[in-house]
């Protein structure tokens, strides 16, 4: 009997090391969730360029603002706003725009044409085009770079979004702001480019130009958050998250 104990303590000693070993593990997993991004929407204000809505989703939705854009239209303030959400006599969910691997996927659900063609079913957008939302409301959409699955869309019409922008980023993996045609957000008197990198805690920003965060000199690691000021030798931005 005294030659069983030894080995069964020692399998329950390990067993308990095992157990607490995972709970552990479990708790760090919980703590490092906390500091995931809590926002997949941004407004990048960039001096003497403008001001660009970022969205990281893999699927925005596409309608007119919430309120009475028309008398004729009533909209109950518990209902959500459109990702893109227009002034524009639109439904409020008028389409949207999937990411599916490198592809962007348009779904109409009212009425909407792509290059002044009609359009009743999913289609695969074209690398560059013209979607047309209702009957006035005309957004340019293209893919700056092979390099990079990241969309851009620009008002091709005199209609804007509820916040004041130049254009929305559909965000893949990167943005590209910077003096190059093929940058997503064209930066004409910057001399490098900064790339930003969407990470699971957040947006981080590299450059080959020493970049700070916030006023402090910025690690390679360091998340862009709560409307930091980046800045270079020759710019300066501003992310701000929207919830």
């Amino acid at each position: 009997m005294k030659q069983t104990v030894g080995p069964l303590r020692t399998f329950l000693d390990e067993r308990r090391d095992i157990m607490i070993s995972s709970f552990f593990s479990l708790a760090s997993k919980a703590v490092s969730s906390e500091s995931q991004a809590t926002t997949d929407r941004y407004v990048a204000w960039i001096d003497g360029v403008g001001a660009w809505l970022i969205l990281t989703g893999s699927s925005v939705s596409l309608g007119r603002v919430n309120g009475n854009v028309s008398p004729l239209i009533k909209t109950p303030v518990s209902e959500p706003e459109a990702d893109i959400a227009l002034v524009a006599n639109l439904s409020r969910s008028h389409a949207s725009i999937q990411r599916i691997d490198e592809n962007y996927v348009l779904s109409p659900k009212s009425s909407v044409q792509i290059q002044n063609r009609p359009i009743s079913y999913d289609t695969v957008l074209p690398d560059s085009c013209e979607i047309t939302l209702g009957d006035s409301v005309r957004l340019s959409f293209s893919i700056p770079t092979p390099l990079s699955a990241t969309a851009k869309m620009t008002f091709a019409s005199e209609h804007r979004s509820r916040t004041s922008v130049d254009g929305v980023i559909l965000m893949a993996e990167t943005c590209l702001l910077g003096p190059s045609t093929s940058d997503h957000i064209l930066c004409r008197s910057w001399t490098e480019s900064v790339v930003l990198v969407q990470t699971p805690s957040g947006i981080v920003a590299k450059s080959k130009q020493e970049l700070q965060i916030g006023g402090c000199k910025a690690v390679a690691s360091d998340v862009v958050s709560g409307g930091q000021v980046v800045s270079g030798d020759d710019f300066r931005f501003r992310l701000e998250p929207l919830v």
